[in-house]
Parts: structure tokens; C-alpha cells; sequence
């Protein structure tokens, strides 16, 4: 059991991962959509169960073909781990894509056949930036409206649905919605991006 502690420190490493990730995901958790957070761990619980294998698949491997069955059993794990990640949700991924490339009423399109199949909150909140992107800022507010109502502590919701108001003209409430999202479910990177956009609010307002 030459690889076992080795073993341990690779799934001390992939168990901080996977709480990251169920940690990025848990608005799912919220509104009980269990089947869609299971989906986003399963990279990193496959590749878990190929790591937590291998030392036993080398206990089992002589001198003489040590080296070519590791190399054949961690190209095979990375290959299947590959796969799984592609397979997970690959609407999203496409939706996801284009919205980066600024194709967004193809990103709103796609985000609107997601959330019609799955209606949860971050897909209309990706849905009113799609919208507010692609200059319709008034489908944009139902949308991010939607998803705020599923979750109310969706951070990302309320500075979608910011966006959406100041495109209106709405700058109060617009403001105010920036504002909530140093309130609720929001990372450091939103809440950078709230904050420099509350500030180009109080710029324009003098």
C-alpha cells in the first residue's frame, strides 16, 4: 500500500473541492432542487472514487507492469472524469458560452428554453441579463422578478434585476437592489461588482 498516504492527501485536496463547489451551488440547495446540486459534484466525486481505487488496483499490479497499469488507470480516470463534466448540464454550458462571446439573444433564447424545462432561480436571473444585454430591459425586470420571488437571497438576482432598473431609468430602486446584495447569498466578486456599480450610480446622479 505504497500509494495510501498519498491516496488520503489526494482526497483531502478533492473533499475541499467538492465543498467548494457545494458551496457555489447551495442557492440549488435552497429552492430543493437536490437532483441539479448532485449533478454539479459528480467531477469531483467520480474522480474521488478513482483516486480512493488506486491503491488497491497497484497492490494488485506486478514489477514488471507497475508502471503502464498506473499510467493506463489515470488516463482512464482523467478520460471518464472528462466526460462526466461534459455531460453535466451541457444546455448551461452552451447558454454560458454564448452569453461570454456577447451573442446574448442567443443566450437568452437558450436561457429561456433552460428555465422553461427547469424553472429555477438562477436561470432567470441568467435569463434578465441575457434580456437587459441584448437591449430589452423590460423582459429583463420579469425575469430577474422570477427569480428573486424562487430566492429571495439570490444575490446575483437582485444585481441582474439592478441592471434592468437603471436601463429603465429607475435609479432608486435601482440602488436599492445593489444595496441588497451585501444582504444576501453573494461572493466577493459580486459584491465588487455591486459596489463599482452603486458608485457609476452616485456618479451620474451629481
Amino acid at each position: 500500500m505504497r500509494l495510501l498516504y498519498p491516496t488520503f492527501g489526494a482526497l483531502a485536496i478533492l473533499v475541499v473541492f467538492t465543498f467548494l463547489i457545494g458551496r457555489q451551488n447551495r442557492d440549488l440547495l435552497r429552492v430543493r432542487a437536490y437532483r441539479d446540486f448532485f449533478l454539479r459534484l459528480i467531477p469531483p466525486l467520480s474522480t474521488g472514487v478513482f483516486v480512493a481505487g488506486l491503491p488497491f488496483v497497484m497492490d494488485l499490479a506486478t514489477v514488471e507492469n507497475y508502471g503502464p497499469v498506473l499510467l493506463v488507470y489515470l488516463c482512464g480516470a482523467a478520460v471518464l472524469t472528462a466526460l462526466m463534466t461534459r455531460a453535466v448540464t451541457p444546455d448551461e454550458r452552451r447558454a454560458g458560452t454564448a452569453f461570454r462571446k456577447g451573442e446574448y439573444e442567443k443566450a437568452a433564447d437558450l436561457y429561456d428554453e433552460i428555465s422553461a424545462r427547469r424553472p429555477l432561480p438562477r436561470f432567470y436571473s441568467a435569463l434578465g441579463a441575457s434580456l437587459d444585454a441584448s437591449g430589452n430591459p423590460g423582459a429583463a425586470l420579469e425575469a430577474t422578478d422570477q427569480a428573486i420571488k424562487l430566492d429571495p437571497r439570490l444575490g446575483i438576482a437582485y444585481y441582474n434585476r439592478a441592471s434592468a432598473l437603471a436601463s429603465l431609468g429607475e435609479r432608486a430602486r435601482a440602488r436599492g437592489d445593489l444595496q441588497k446584495v451585501f444582504q444576501v447569498d453573494s461572493n466577493r466578486t459580486l459584491r465588487r461588482a455591486a459596489a463599482e456599480a452603486l458608485e457609476t450610480l452616485e456618479k451620474t446622479d451629481r
